[in-house]
């Protein structure tokens, strides 16, 4: 294990031992509640998931990355009656579509704007163009289906980076807004 990946296990666990945060980001504590939830395989890919887009909570790194496809060109929330929540804007590294997934490397960062400008990653996207899909079954990544979407897309949210109340891997999240949008 490299250093870094110790590292951020090492104060994952260390949070684990203070109080949630109180910011809305998804806190040690409940990353480790929905990990006892889950197989170890599931928590072994949602800790190498964490280990390598951590260096992405600042856009500027994930824009180095690749990361610079807007797509819709617009922050997303729900519009339906439901008002489920948002999504946040959607940066995809267009690399990485293609008929494979790595837990690794997530197609899309979702990021919500905040007050002072800057973009605050709460979530990835694991995407799949459902024209590269030749399986019978749909496609699927910690141990979840993706979904096709109304954009002939296999998708799969994992909120990593803020805590949803809808579920780990629910595709909208009641936390995040876009009132900051510019």
């Amino acid at each position: 294990m490299s250093r870094s990946s110790l590292l951020i296990l090492g104060l994952a666990l260390l949070g684990a031992c203070t109080e949630p945060a109180t910011t809305g980001t998804m806190s040690a504590r409940n990353a480790q509640a929905a990990a006892i939830k889950a197989p170890a395989s599931e928590h072994k890919d949602l800790a190498t998931l964490h280990a390598a887009t951590a260096r992405f909570q600042r856009y500027e790194v994930a824009k180095d990355a690749n990361y610079t496809f807007l797509f819709m060109n617009m922050c997303m929330v729900d519009q339906s009656a439901a008002k489920l929540g948002g999504m946040g804007y959607h940066y995809v590294n267009p690399d990485l579509l293609d008929d494979q997934l790595d837990v690794a490397r997530p197609e899309a960062l979702l990021y919500e704007p905040e007050p002072n400008g800057r973009l605050r990653l709460v979530a990835v996207e694991y995407v799949i163009p459902a024209d590269l899909w030749t399986q019978a079954n749909p496609p699927e990544l910690f141990g979840q289906q993706l979904v096709l979407n109304s954009f002939n897309l296999w998708a799969l949210h994992v909120w990593a980076w803020e805590n949803n109340p809808s579920g780990l891997y629910a595709s909208w999240n009641p936390r995040v807004n876009c009132d900051d949008a510019r």
